[in-house]
C-alpha cells in the first residue's frame, strides 16, 4: 500500500463497519479495522504473531524523558521486542475502550499485565478467519490489487510497514530487528527500493 492508499482504507473501514448487516459482523469488522491499523503500526506478521498477542506482552520503554510502547512478540523466528509507532497507543486505546474493559487508561492496563488477547471482540471471542473479512474490504474498499495487479492480504501490511521504514531512513539492520527476519531478507525484497529512495544521497 501506499501511504495515500492506506488514508484511503482507514477512511473508508468506518463506513464498512456501519454497513455491516448483523451486530455480529459488525464487532468482527471493527475489530479487522483495530488489527488493520496495528500491523501497519507494527510490522509484526499476522497471525502467527499478532493473534496470539495478550495485553500483559505489552509493556513501556524509557529513554531517557521520554517513553514508547515495546511489544514482546513470538513467531517463526523465535521471540523478540518490538517498538511500536506512536500511532498504535491510539489504536490500543480505543481497541480496549470498545471492548469494554475496565480501566481509566491504557496505562493502567498495561501495568496490570492483563492475561486476556488483545485482538478479541467485546464478549472475548475471537472472529473467524480474519483474512476473508479484510478480502471482503478489499473488494469494497477498491484496493484488492496492488500496483503489479496481485491481490492484496493482510501480510501486505506488512510490506507497507517496511516501505515506510525504509522510507523515513531506518536502515536494513534495525528494520530486521524489529520485524524479526534476517538482513538478508530485507535485501532481498527491498533491495531496489532503498537505492531509488536514497537517489537524492547517492546522486
Amino acid at each position: 500500500f501506499t501511504d495515500k492508499e492506506i488514508e484511503q482504507l482507514l477512511a473508508h473501514i468506518p463506513k464498512w463497519v456501519k454497513c455491516a448487516i448483523t451486530e455480529k459482523a459488525k464487532q468482527a469488522r471493527a475489530l479487522c479495522g483495530f488489527y488493520i491499523r496495528f500491523l501497519v503500526g507494527t510490522g509484526v506478521r499476522c497471525g502467527t504473531e499478532a493473534t496470539p498477542l495478550r495485553w500483559k506482552h505489552l509493556q513501556w520503554h524509557y529513554s531517557g524523558s521520554k517513553r514508547f510502547l515495546r511489544i514482546w512478540v513470538s513467531g517463526k523466528t523465535g521471540a523478540r521486542y518490538l517498538i511500536a509507532k506512536n500511532d498504535v497507543l491510539d489504536v490500543l486505546t480505543s481497541l480496549y475502550r470498545w471492548q469494554l474493559l475496565p480501566y481509566t487508561s491504557l496505562d493502567e492496563l498495561i501495568q496490570a499485565k492483563l492475561d486476556r488477547r488483545v485482538f478479541v471482540m467485546p464478549d472475548g471471542q475471537m472472529p473467524h478467519l480474519l483474512e476473508n473479512i479484510f478480502r471482503h474490504l478489499m473488494k469494497k474498499s477498491g484496493l484488492l490489487k496492488n500496483s503489479a495487479g496481485q491481490n492484496r492480504t493482510l501480510y501486505s501490511l506488512r510490506h507497507t510497514y517496511a516501505t515506510q521504514a525504509l522510507a523515513k531512513g531506518i536502515d536494513i539492520h534495525t528494520l530486521a530487528k524489529q520485524m524479526g527476519t534476517s538482513v538478508v531478507m530485507i535485501e532481498r525484497h527491498y533491495s531496489k527500493l532503498t537505492a531509488t529512495m536514497a537517489a537524492e544521497r547517492l546522486a
